[in-house]
């Protein structure tokens, strides 16, 4: 009962005492009003100043922030005047007001910088060296006051006096600290990209932790570098410092990395080797690389890298990497050239079969992919490709492995005429691998195949999807074929033409040219003007495979001539270009061809790699 009865008491209590500690609040909040007006009427006053500045009444705003700071002395509302006092130009008065603050505030760093400032806008030029001069003579050795001076001096646009007040920071902590990356920063803002650098390299060398953060500025710079001065300047200044400092490994990367971006793939490599024989860490960057390589047809760079590799023996880790990279390069080589070497291909097929022993599981599917195609596409052996990845196809477990092999062995069936194995290899793929690469690449062979077969509306229904793929040479490729289909449609509804074209195309995926060529000369000849430009396309492949280069120049110039609208003109204005440079060796043509798809072809795809072979050249 008794501990009922408290219970009771003390709820009475809590519900009368609310309502009385309401009542003193309330009491309380207007003693507070009453006892201090002047905290409200300043705080009036301090919104109507900033409504003055907001409408720019710089002379009322001026006046009133003044007046709050004389009452006050809050510094914030003297930072206020002087910034109207600035924009009013009042020089005069100002400096007088500075040099009052600063006699009440000796520490604050501002009002020395602002007066510098204002010195410098009203043309005082001696009295702002001067009064610089005393600040750099006082500069305290601590870090934070010699940023925050250096920043205030920035904010001012005052870059020289910043850089000056960093440079003595720099003498003044004696390498406990340094402001090379301040500096750096500045610089960049003022353009001067080789200070910039310097001082990049300076914080590289001294805080190796910085590489990500300084790689980061450099590639941020180099996105904006739309005459590729500064990529220059960068090569340069890269090269010389790491030739002042050879053993500097960040500056090393720093230089793979820049040659990387700038496709300078030979001083990439040797450059990752140089540092290789000095950690022997460098392998995979040195696989990595020639990977790239191999992508960009840069073909001996590619089997320089992977050879190095296959130099250090067996038991690198990377051996099976480098061995299965090495003849991927000589295979892709030899097809870029077009060669009908049989004997080539016999030997690169006879060191597969030796190589598979030093291989592990990692590199069996890439290497059969390779020996599949040297079977089925150069020497003739298509069921013996066949066996080949039906065999590997039961001794690898990984989805991944598995669907490369299903592609190849599509594709093999397909060049065979096997249309509905390769057609269901594909659908498993595309199931299999929904949402990754080689699903999309699936997905993209099995609309081509459609095609190949007159199904028109089936293709462009896997095509739309195709179009927002994440490979990007996947959706311009779908991109392609859906507007050969969509485009031959619209002027000829019954498909004729089309069904020429499609035959024409499947003859080339099987590699039998004469026939194909057969069929284009017959478009070329009676054709639209739709299927007309794609038939003279296709002709100068041909013509390219067999080597015929100033016919593939005339034919790829004749599309860009007759057919300017067409989506294959800026690509046959490339191809043309890049015939004209590595083929006929007529860089002045060449130019000027790159020229002409700069200008006239802003948006294509092609456009930005022709900015680069056009400054190469």
């Amino acid at each position: 009962m008794s501990y009922l009865r408290s219970a009771i008491w003390l709820l009475l209590f809590l519900a009368t005492a609310a309502p009385l500690q309401a009542q003193i609040g309330r009491v309380s909040d207007e003693q507070r009003k009453k006892q201090n007006p002047q905290n409200d009427q300043r705080a009036i006053d301090e919104q109507l100043a900033n409504q003055y500045y907001r409408n720019q009444e710089y002379d009322k705003a001026e006046t009133l922030f003044k007046q709050l700071y004389e009452k006050t002395k809050q510094t914030y509302l003297f930072q206020q005047y002087v910034d109207c006092a600035l924009i009013l130009k009042h020089y005069n008065e100002l400096e007088k007001e500075l040099k009052n603050f600063q006699k009440a505030n000796p520490t604050y760093q501002k009002s020395q910088v602002d007066l510098i400032y204002v010195y410098t806008l009203d043309g005082k030029t001696d009295k702002a060296e001067r009064q610089f001069k005393d600040l750099l003579k006082a500069l305290p050795d601590a870090a934070p006051l010699i940023r925050n001076y250096s920043n205030n001096l920035q904010s001012r646009g005052l870059y020289d006096m910043a850089l000056a007040v960093l440079e003595k920071g720099n003498t003044l902590l004696g390498g406990k600290e340094s402001f090379y990356m301040e500096q750096a920063n500045i610089y960049h803002s003022m353009a001067n990209y080789q200070e910039a650098f310097r001082y990049y390299f300076l914080e590289l060398e001294k805080n190796p932790g910085q590489y990500t953060t300084i790689k980061n500025r450099l590639q941020t710079l180099l996105f904006y570098d739309v005459n590729n001065s500064i990529s220059d300047e960068l090569r340069i200044a890269l090269l010389k410092r790491t030739q002042e400092k050879p053993d500097n490994l960040e500056l090393a990367q720093m230089l793979v990395w820049f040659a990387t971006q700038q496709e300078d793939y030979d001083i990439a490599l040797a450059q990752c080797q140089s540092i290789d024989r000095k950690t022997h860490d460098q392998g995979g960057q040195i696989i990595n690389l020639s990977g790239i390589c191999l992508n960009n047809k840069q073909f001996d760079i590619a089997k320089e890298g992977y050879q190095y590799e296959l130099n250090k023996g067996k038991s690198n880790p990377y051996y099976g990497q480098a061995l299965t990279g090495s003849i991927n390069a000589k295979y892709q080589q030899l097809k870029a050239a077009n060669s009908t070497d049989t004997k080539a291909y016999e030997r690169l097929s006879k060191q597969i079969e030796e190589s598979y022993n030093d291989i592990n599981t990692n590199d069996l599917t890439k290497l059969t992919v390779t020996q599949a195609d040297i079977m089925a596409y150069q020497l003739g052996q298509s069921d013996e490709a066949i066996n080949l990845l039906t065999k590997t196809l039961d001794e690898v477990n990984s989805k991944q492995d598995q669907a490369t092999l299903k592609l190849k062995l599509a594709d093999i069936y397909l060049r065979e005429d096997e249309v509905w194995e390769a057609t269901l290899l594909y659908s498993q793929v595309d199931k299999s691998m929904k949402e990754e690469p080689l699903g999309h690449e699936a997905r993209f062979k099995n609309a081509q195949l459609r095609y190949f077969i007159g199904e028109y509306q089936w293709a462009e229904s896997q095509l739309k999807v195709l179009k927002a793929a994440t490979s990007k040479l996947i959706a311009n490729d779908a991109m392609t074929l859906s507007l050969v289909i969509k485009d031959n449609l619209e002027v000829d509804t019954t498909g004729v033409e089309l069904n020429k074209l499609a035959r024409a195309d499947y003859r080339i995926y099987q590699q039998r040219d004469d026939e194909a060529l057969a069929l284009l000369d017959e478009i070329i000849a009676n054709g639209n003007e739709v299927s007309k430009p794609h038939a003279m396309f296709r002709k100068s492949e041909i013509a390219e495979k067999r080597k015929e280069f100033e016919t593939v120049e005339q034919l790829y110039l004749q599309i860009v001539e007759q057919y300017p609208d067409s989506y294959m003109a800026d690509a046959a204005l490339m191809r043309a270009a890049l015939i004209e440079q590595n083929k006929l060796k007529d860089n002045e043509l060449a130019k000027k061809h790159y020229e002409k798809l700069i200008d006239d072809y802003p948006t294509s795809i092609y456009t930005a790699q022709a900015k680069k072979n056009y400054r190469k050249l």
